[in-house]
């Protein structure tokens, strides 16, 4: 038992040092492998690579003195309790995420970067099973706009939802999961969100979309009825991106 309980912490050291790049040249490569032959593995990659990515965004977000010598404590036990980096990195993160979310509406205006760092968050509630041949998702909709129902037709799970009050607005994201991958489709309700700058603009069967790499993850934007819309994630494309932001399930997906 001591042996296994020795190897999983061993996999999540190399899991944590894959995710932010501090890996070993000489073991990253069999270590990817490893990831590869397991879906298992796949999801918690992508979970320690949304820990980095927060970790990262934190780092650029403006707080108060006191939440970011919290901040820093944080990051010196993590580097310190080396073993735990897995679980306990993440774990925190998501707690001090919370906290930055909800001094979002004080701090300027909200951005497509701030939304697309929801991303990053966990879901706190699971998605209702829709019906057959069902376009939406049920009982889950922001600004009146229902969120799109994937899997059947392009493989993406809906797996959770949250919501968020940021910069004054209430932002609902719906969670994806496809072969160890994990997507984030964010509603910003209210006026559209000014376009990022050098942002790529491309236009899918009549949306307008632009995607742009924010710390490592691939976001795209579009509108729908005047309401931002932004989907992310790492190790999809943006052609993929694309094509589910602009599929509009035969009419059920109102643009």
């Amino acid at each position: 038992m001591f042996r296994r309980r020795r190897h999983r912490r061993a996999i999540e050291r190399d899991l944590a040092r894959l995710a932010d790049g501090s890996l070993d040249p000489d073991r990253r490569e069999r270590v990817k492998r490893t990831v590869a032959d397991s879906y298992e593995l796949q999801g918690r990659l992508s979970d320690q690579r949304r820990a980095v990515a927060a970790m990262r965004a934190l780092a650029t977000e403006r707080a108060p003195l006191g939440l970011r010598l919290r901040r820093r404590a944080l990051a010196d036990r993590s580097h310190t309790r080396s073993a735990m980096v897995g679980l306990g990195l993440a774990g925190g993160l998501a707690a001090l995420a919370l906290m930055l979310g909800s001094l979002g509406g004080a701090q300027g205006v909200l951005t497509v970067a701030d939304a697309a760092t929801i991303a990053v968050r966990p879901a706190t509630t699971v998605v209702a099973e829709p019906r057959d041949d069902a376009a939406t998702l049920p009982r889950i909709n922001a600004a009146g706009l229902p969120f799109p129902y994937w899997e059947d037709r392009f493989g993406w799970v809906a797996t959770g939802v949250r919501s968020d009050d940021v910069g004054g607005r209430r932002l609902t994201t719906v969670f994806y999961r496809s072969h160890g991958r994990e997507i984030a489709y964010t509603i910003v309700p209210g006026a559209s969100l000014p376009a990022v700058a050098g942002a790529r603009t491309t236009e899918r069967d009549g949306v307008v979309i632009r995607s742009f790499l924010d710390r490592g993850r691939l976001v795209v934007t579009w509108e729908r009825r005047g309401h931002t819309c932004v989907l992310s994630g790492t190790g999809v494309s943006a052609g993929a991106l694309s094509k589910l932001a602009a599929w509009r399930g035969h009419g059920a997906i109102p643009y």
